[in-house]
């Protein structure tokens, strides 16, 4: 599988990423930087200096958008640290983003390489601004996964959750496009709390990337258990990513209409079911089948 990752890379997407690189069935063609957890000259620091310390800066990284296409930026470094990593420190970076912005390398990548998979982990800024100057690249993706969405619930209000609350005109415009598009929202994370020994039952083998692995979890770890009394993480961005890899780990698929609220009031960034298909609402994931594809970290 050919995949484009568009990514506002925090704690979990940087575990996406690594889920990515480990898996033999995947080459990432291109990683593209969007505003969202942290800002976006932070993210494209992330995403150079977590491919750096796996030796892959052979991977072309485009600088995204810096905002939302309407609303002020929504931040979420409460979450994910002031870097955005939970301050754990990358080596200095080894290789240089492209000069082209994001939107025009999303829809490079996509003339070079049709039927290729996308997915989005943060804001759907860079891809709404692609399809909007390149129309044409809509029918070169071959899927559009993302993890955003609340369906009967979100994480920053009732409603909404992270993602698509950051910028659900970008949201809507890509619904728009009539492109046909598979979410993982948080109502399939929420069920999947996982305690420090929940992630020592992954069984990833030794080494750097193992490593990597737990020193982002300390940090998310100790919030909760500042926070709610009890140490755990939630994995959104890596069951995307799982998702991606072998849509056969998805336990429940519904079928939908999706619209995105967009008034100012308390409802705003809500995902709002329609009559329809175009969305495949992931509900639910196995646990068994997300932690064999998680496992394969260790084998970078």
């Amino acid at each position: 599988m050919k995949l484009i990752i568009d990514t506002d890379c925090g704690i979990d997407d940087a575990v996406a990423i690594m889920m990515a690189l480990a898996h033999p069935d995947v080459e990432v063609i291109g990683i593209t930087t969007v505003s969202g957890n942290v800002d976006v000259a932070q993210v494209t620091e992330n995403v150079l200096g977590l491919l750096a310390y796996f030796d892959r800066s052979d991977i072309p990284v485009y600088h995204g958008a810096s905002h939302a296409l309407l609303q002020g930026a929504v931040r979420a470094s409460g979450v994910h640290g002031d870097n955005g990593l939970g301050g754990v420190e990358l080596p200095p970076t080894s290789g240089a983003r492209r000069p082209e912005p994001a939107p025009v390398g999303l829809a490079e990548l996509l003339r070079a390489n049709p039927g290729a998979t996308v997915l989005t982990l943060g804001p759907m800024t860079n891809l709404a601004m692609s399809l909007n100057l390149f129309p044409d690249a809509v029918s070169r993706i071959g899927r559009l996964v993302a993890m955003g969405g609340g369906i009967d619930v979100g994480n920053v209000t009732r409603f909404a959750e992270f993602n698509f609350y950051a910028d659900p005109e970008a949201v809507q415009f890509v619904l728009d496009r009539g492109v046909p598009m598979e979410v993982v929202p948080w109502d399939a994370c929420i069920e999947h709390e996982l305690s420090r020994d929940d992630l020592s039952a992954v069984g990833l083998r030794d080494g750097r990337a193992s490593e990597l692995f737990f020193r982002l979890q300390d940090f998310v770890l100790a919030r909760s258990q500042h926070v709610y009394g009890r140490p755990f993480t939630r994995h959104p961005d890596p069951l995307a990513m799982a998702y991606a890899i072998n849509p056969g780990v998805a336990a429940q698929i519904r079928r939908t209409g999706l619209t995105m609220e967009l008034g100012n009031g308390t409802l705003r960034g809500a995902s709002v079911r329609t009559d329809g298909e175009q969305v495949r609402a992931v509900m639910s994931i196995r646990r068994d089948a997300y932690f064999a594809i998680l496992r394969r970290i260790g084998d970078l």
